[in-house]
């Protein structure tokens, strides 16, 4: 809730600024024009209050994940400490105490990739907050504002080989999830529709591991311009 009230404020500041430029000409005519070419401060307005939305978004979505994160990783672990007690006990199958462990070590590095996705979401959240400051008329030094883009910008790239080790740890879930679930048909006690869905999450998993894992040198090298190519910009 904090960052959204702070983005709500960055957006009305955009918003007052924009239409400050604008304003001046309507007053002196009276009418507020509905047709013409837009002006330079009617798209930057437009402009930063999408983006302000999206971000926003963005953040309330990643708080949300990071918590849905830790309470699964959470209830898992206790799971994992149950069986186990039980297996010392030859309460359960050695099976069964795999899928918990690699369970618990999938929720591990999900976590990992939460945090650092927040970071980067934080990271736009005070740079449209620098933005903002430029486009008042205060000075921003571009040094920092492009260590803040930066800082967002590195946190998205150093989760993409935890988040590939994520999916490959989810792969190995779903697969012994799989074949859990197909010693438990044999013996009459699972449905087929189980048994379908747990293909199916296994096939996900694979797709996921695969897609990620091809791109992951192309983060630093395609996404994000240094910072000379931003100092050149313009002149």
């Amino acid at each position: 809730m904090r960052i959204s009230a702070r983005l709500h404020g960055i957006v009305l500041s955009l918003a007052l600024v924009a239409l400050g430029g604008a304003g001046a000409s309507a007053e002196d005519s009276g009418v507020v024009p509905t047709t013409g070419p837009a002006t330079m401060d009617q798209v930057m307005l437009l402009v930063f209050a999408d983006q302000g939305r999206s971000v926003g978004y963005q953040s309330m979505l990643s708080g949300i994940h990071l918590e849905t994160i830790k309470a699964q990783l959470d209830r898992d672990a206790a799971i994992l400490e149950r069986n186990r007690a039980l297996y010392e006990r030859n309460a359960v199958s050695l099976l069964e105490l795999e899928v918990s462990q690699l369970k618990d070590a999938w929720n591990k590095l999900q976590l990992q990739v939460a945090e650092r996705n927040l970071t980067a979401v934080a990271a736009q959240v005070t740079a449209i907050s620098m933005l903002n400051e430029h486009f008042a008329g205060t000075p921003v030094d571009l040094g920092d504002l492009y260590a803040v883009y930066l800082r967002g910008w590195d946190a998205g790239c150093d989760k993409g080989p935890i988040e590939a080790r994520a999916n490959e740890a989810w792969m190995a879930y779903a697969e012994k999830s799989l074949e859990r679930a197909r010693q438990l048909q044999a013996r009459g006690s699972l449905s087929e529709e189980i048994v379908l869905a747990r293909e199916a999450d296994l096939r996900i998993a694979t797709v996921n591991f695969e897609r990620r894992f091809e791109r992951l040198d192309r983060c630093r090298e395609v996404f994000f311009p240094s910072f000379d190519d931003v100092a050149k910009a313009g002149r």
